[in-house]
């Protein structure tokens, strides 16, 4: 018996793309690195000091964190706002979040300096810290998210009784995640309202909180769209254009808020002047605020948000917008004390590849062994126009 089933999870291990184990390989050689850095400490192993605490791999969690919102602007949509139609992307897009903010913790424990003590935030609590309202957010959001895809295991074990308690609490457990989620995504951009001397005046604001947060809300969307589209090839599954185009409808109103307040922010800090004398942080602050633009002018015309390529390619405006504008808030606009400079060591980059790695390859192994795509549509059931479009069928078969 025993020997039947591990010959069978070996049989359905040899059912995931190659590329696939390619990853794990090379997650296992970041998480190689990530060890050393462990072993040998911040200093001998990073770039990272007392004038540049933070580096790559804060850059990449407040990124990873926006773009793992997806979670909590979905379920705002189905389970407050009551969009049921866009519930096929749920399990897909919780477990997305689940796995970023699980690799956001993951990089976290090695970005400590004393990494012994992680738990220490547990018991010794600093209310007067927003790094500490972060840290228990994420912790506690990480473990709701847990439960909100506890339904996908339970279907695979089928498993009725636990799964009808699991549904009566789903609604609390939204109201909780979305609460819990809100507070960090802005206490996020609280960590930088403190940094005054440090950050340039064209990203210091007050309002850094409220533009973390709704800026998360549009990353969260390009998510969506995005993921929806990669699945076509890991998975061959995926939302339907329907589901697609009315999320894109949303990005308008989100990013045309954010545009506002960013404008706003400039107008009200007399910041205007520093827009074109700034060098390449203008040039950087412009980039921004060009590609939210783009995105809303994209996003405002059916004819683009509704189809699957063109909402593609609008959701990768999104997402180059948000990257620039994390990186920009933690690293490029940061400015340098006694000439002191950063660029990352070879360990920042390979632990913070491995764990990209391997954030896809968990994602690839819960969607192979559960139901994570149940309610999304087959890539076959498409119709014939769309298989054309994606190039899964000679044009010919159109005809």
């Amino acid at each position: 018996m025993g020997i039947n089933i591990k010959i069978k999870s070996f049989n359905a291990l040899k059912g995931l793309p190659r590329f696939v184990y390619v990853l794990a390989v090379i997650a296992a050689l970041g998480m190689s690195a990530g060890l050393y850095r462990l072993y040998a400490g911040l200093a001998d192993t990073t770039n990272l000091s007392t004038v540049f605490p933070w580096g790559l791999w804060i850059s990449f969690d407040l990124t990873n964190v926006a773009f793992s919102g997806a979670a909590f602007t979905l379920s705002m949509l189905v389970y407050i706002f009551h969009m049921h139609d866009l519930h096929a992307a749920v399990r897909p897009t919780v477990l997305f979040g689940l796995l970023g903010y699980s690799s956001v913790l993951v990089i976290l424990f090695f970005d400590l300096g004393r990494w012994d003590r992680f738990w220490h935030f547990l018991v010794y609590p600093n209310l007067s810290s927003a790094l500490f309202e972060v840290s228990w957010c994420i912790a506690i959001y990480s473990a709701i998210l847990t439960f909100e895809f506890s339904p996908v295991i339970l279907d695979k074990f089928k498993n009725e009784k636990i799964s009808k308690i699991v549904q009566k609490m789903t609604i609390g457990m939204v109201i909780a995640g979305i609460t819990l989620s809100s507070m960090h995504q802005s206490s996020l951009g609280s960590l930088f309202v403190i940094q005054i001397h440090r950050l340039h005046p064209l990203w210091y604001s007050l309002a850094q909180p409220e533009f973390f947060l709704v800026s998360s809300m549009a990353a969260g969307i390009s998510t969506i769209i995005i993921g929806s589209y990669v699945s076509i090839w890991m998975f061959k599954q995926t939302l339907s254009e329907k589901i697609i185009e009315k999320l894109g409808s949303f990005v308008p109103w989100i990013f045309g808020l954010y545009l506002l307040m960013k404008i706003g922010d400039l107008i009200l800090g007399n910041k205007l002047g520093l827009l074109f004398t700034s060098g390449i942080l203008s040039v950087l602050y412009i980039a921004e605020l060009l590609l939210t633009l783009a995105a809303i002018i994209w996003f405002s015309v059916k004819k683009l948000r509704a189809t699957r390529k063109n909402a593609l390619n609008g959701a990768l405006i999104i997402a180059a917008g948000i990257v620039l504008n994390r990186f920009d808030v933690t690293w490029f606009a940061m400015k340098s004390i006694d000439g002191a400079t950063y660029f990352p060591s070879f360990i920042e980059i390979a632990l913070l590849v491995g764990v990209t790695s391997g954030l896809i390859v968990f994602f690839s192994l819960a969607a192979h062994f559960f139901p994570v795509f149940s309610e999304t549509l087959p890539v076959k059931d498409l119709p014939q126009s769309e298989l054309v479009a994606l190039k899964l069928v000679p044009s010919s078969a159109a005809d």
